[in-house]
């Protein structure tokens, strides 16, 4: 009877289902207040959609340097994402997501926002030795600071990027780079207190700088998780359409026109061959059209 009774049990415990698995309660941090609809959400939401893991996401806003931003992330159990350019110090203090969020266009294509008198002597460069009689400012701990100052350039750091525009205004520095798609909402975030400010129309800088998602280290399960649904949103052609949908990536494309400007190529010394390598497998097709794959 006994042992009637213990393969009962046993049977019945057998037949009981699987726990579901824990929703993944992702926590997008950023530093200013970014909108469902804001392309770096989109990006994130439809990497969670190509893979099998039940999710949601929230938008966590928290106004601090890049580098507080950076240990919150390490440093938490919460299933935080950091969007960062590529470091080697990002790549080792956190994990990335070797998939470029804009499969390199944008953040390595650089536009200048700067004043009128600036602008003028701009159009008189064409070298990268010409470029080192101007000061530039970029946001303290972001990659460009060390890509720009090993190519000899002058770089200041406020802790505060809000402040940059302000700057050049009063002549405390002179060229604000921004990405190839934040030129213009920077342009009209700016403007309206700084009516001046201009978007440089001759220049464009170019090195090898991808944007990736981070996650803390050892938060293998969310790592994998956007792996493999931003791999799939790449090869399905998502990923790629997400770009060229975008109203403002589109409009871009067309009104600054980074083909025809002069480009200063900038040397890079530190690019880990992850980085390269998810460059050139994760590249933008010019040609394919909305709705194709793209072959492996």
């Amino acid at each position: 009877m006994k042992k009637l009774l213990l393969c009962l049990i046993l049977l019945l415990s057998f037949a009981q289902p699987a726990p579901a698995q824990d929703k993944l309660e992702v926590l997008l941090l950023v530093d200013r207040p970014l909108q469902p609809e804001a392309h770096l959400y989109r990006v994130l939401d439809l990497a969670l959609k190509n893979q099998d893991e039940p999710y949601s996401i929230k938008i966590e806003v928290i106004k601090a340097s890049q580098p507080r931003r950076i240990k919150i992330v390490d440093s938490s159990p919460k299933d935080y994402v950091i969007a960062l350019g590529n470091r080697r110090e990002h790549e080792e203090n956190l994990q990335p997501v070797y998939v470029p969020i804009l499969l390199g266009l944008g953040i390595g294509q650089r536009i200048m926002l700067t004043r009128p008198d600036v602008e003028k002597r701009l159009k008189r460069v064409r070298s990268l030795d010409d470029l080192k009689e101007f000061t530039f400012a970029q946001g303290l701990g972001w990659s460009d600071v060390k890509i720009l100052r090993d190519a000899g350039l002058t770089v200041q750091t406020p802790a505060n990027p809000a402040s940059i525009p302000g700057m050049i205004m009063r002549h405390r520095v002179e060229i604000y780079p921004r990405g190839l798609f934040e030129i213009d909402l920077e342009y009209k975030r700016y403007s309206p207190d700084h009516p001046e400010l201009v978007i440089d129309d001759y220049l464009v800088l170019s090195y090898p700088l991808a944007s990736f998602f981070y996650v803390r280290k050892g938060n293998s399960r969310l790592h994998s998780a956007i792996e493999r649904g931003l791999k799939k949103a790449y090869y399905t052609g998502q990923l790629q359409d997400l770009i060229m949908s975008d109203p403002v990536y589109s409009k871009t494309l067309r009104d600054i026109h980074p083909g025809k400007r002069v480009k200063i190529e900038i040397p890079v010394k530190d690019v880990s061959e992850n980085t390269l390598s998810a460059l050139k497998k994760f590249t933008f097709y010019p040609g394919k059209k909305i709705g194709e794959a793209i072959r492996k």
